[in-house]
């Protein structure tokens, strides 16, 4: 990936053709027309390492340190752990067996970056237009749907014009960190060839000496397909983005207060946008009475531009669908047809969806669900299953969890017509021709009347999608037939008198 970002810097912000990097550089022609090509998705061409590498005898123990010399800070300067303390307890309470003055020296290094001297020196930072973007997450509460939620906000803002991008998320998984990259940019018309982030999980895989980092790969992928430079702040540094450290709480105290109540994030989320472009007429501070619109337009003509296309934020995974027609993702059960059951499925995932497909060709589609306490079934996922299993009808899960309107007419049409399970999966095939809500709307009319039979259901589907609902006489269990109007025969009898 790191290849590819590199030819890609060097053909877009340095316009070299592809004869000219791979006589410089020794690509061969065809890397370099797929690192063109590439469109951003996630399968790219890696070397895969033969043996492990060859690690430091205390390697594995960095993170043990690092987190006794943050939880340090916590605590009274003279109760903090000595060097010689850290010996003691790696050898004592993890077997570790190296020389203390190994230890010494590991804990001086990791001290440099996690604990540096507590005395600081302060500079005030000027960007130029286009130079540089600054990104983090905020939390915040709203009224969702009636119920009290937490909600993740992703923050860009510009260090020219100081223009700020919010946007919520459900959560801070790396979907929804792409996702807020990709709109980010899109709402900004163009790319800073900087980003300055802190070292949240979802960019940072690891932390390595000085200002290296290990980055998720996803991310990188990220970062080359739109060409920007990923910087990091060090560990606990928060006043090295503090542009945007200022615009999570400005976002919390002037746009969610009160607690606003909506009934989706999207809801809230054309709210932000809209308050945020109420600030281009704000005048920006120390500008010669510029507003941050001016600046905004001025910034934009030094962005890099963006591709032709949206980077596709999404992870992939390989998912096993078990025998149910199954399969999990962060904890919760989702269905898919059951003609893949006991598969290995591909699983693309979006921030507020999920994708499940059989090489290239998409099988089923998901709204991600943070939390169920029961598994996301489809029906359409179970109906060739319950054509040969009828009797199932009765107690199988997915049937139980549709609607109630459904479930109670399943009641009525079991008792009206005791083992008809074969008549009732025909009702239930009906969602293969007609759209689910005016099957349920059906059901809830043949409740009304007594139809019990799929012939039925089906003419008062047709009778619903158009729009007229009249009058029904009900035949046992029979379908259901429309009532003759008694006004034709007056015409009859006035003709013959």
């Amino acid at each position: 990936m790191a290849d590819y970002q590199f030819i890609r810097k060097l053909h877009v912000d340095h316009g070299m053709s592809i004869r000219e990097i791979a006589r410089q550089y020794h690509y061969s022609r065809r890397t370099i027309r797929d690192a063109l090509a590439w469109d951003g998705s996630e399968t790219v061409g890696k070397y895969v390492r033969q043996e492990p590498p060859v690690r430091p005898k205390t390697g594995k123990y960095v993170a043990i340190i690092d987190g006794w010399l943050v939880a340090d800070q916590q605590v009274h300067r003279k109760q903090r752990h000595t060097a010689r303390r850290m010996w003691e307890r790696l050898r004592d309470e993890h077997g570790v067996d190296v020389a203390e003055s190994t230890v010494r020296r590991l804990v001086a290094q990791r001290r440099a970056v996690i604990a540096p001297a507590a005395k600081q020196v302060y500079l005030m930072l000027a960007f130029g237009p286009g130079d540089v973007a600054q990104v983090d997450w905020g939390e915040a509460q709203v009224w969702l749907g009636g119920v009290l939620t937490k909600v993740y906000l992703f923050c860009m803002r510009l260090g020219y014009s100081t223009a700020p991008f919010v946007m919520a998320f459900a959560s801070m998984r790396v979907e929804c960190f792409l996702e807020g990259h990709v709109q980010a940019l899109a709402y900004f018309g163009g790319v800073a060839r900087h980003l300055v982030y802190d070292n949240l999980a979802s960019a940072v895989k690891k932390i390595l000496r000085g200002r290296e980092r290990e980055l998720n790969s996803r991310f990188q992928q990220l970062a080359a397909y739109y060409l920007f430079e990923p910087e990091f702040a060090n560990p606990a540094a928060g006043w090295e983005k503090g542009l945007v450290e200022g615009l999570v709480g400005f976002a919390r105290r002037n746009y969610l207060v009160p607690v606003p109540r909506v009934s989706s994030l999207a809801e809230l989320n054309a709210q932000l946008r809209a308050k945020t472009m109420a600030l281009r007429a704000q005048t920006a501070a120390a500008r010669g009475g510029r507003t941050i619109g001016d600046l905004w337009d001025e910034e934009v003509s030094h962005f890099l531009p963006l591709p032709r296309t949206a980077f596709r934020a999404s992870t992939t995974h390989a998912v096993r669908v078990d025998k149910f027609s199954v399969f999990r993702h962060q904890l919760v059960v989702y269905s898919v047809p059951s003609r893949y059951s006991e598969r290995r499925l591909r699983l693309e995932a979006f921030h507020d969806r999920l994708e499940v497909y059989d090489g290239t060709k998409l099988v089923a589609s998901h709204a991600i669900v943070s939390k169920a306490e029961s598994p996301v079934l489809l029906l359409e996922h179970y109906l060739d299953v319950l054509v040969r299993k009828p009797g199932a009808v009765r107690y199988a899960r997915v049937v139980a969890q549709l609607d109630p309107v459904a479930t109670a007419y399943r009641d009525a049409f079991l008792k009206a017509q005791p083992q008809a399970y074969s008549e009732f999966v025909r009702v239930l095939q009906l969602v293969r021709t007609y759209p689910w809500p005016l099957v349920l709307s059906a059901m809830a009319l043949a409740t009304e009347r007594r139809v019990y039979s799929a012939a039925g259901v089906a003419e008062i589907v047709r009778e619903c999608q158009g729009g007229a609902v009249g009058r029904t006489v009900v035949l046992p269990h029979g379908p259901c037939v429309q009532q003759p109007d008694p006004a034709q025969f007056d015409e009859l009898v006035g003709a013959s008198r």
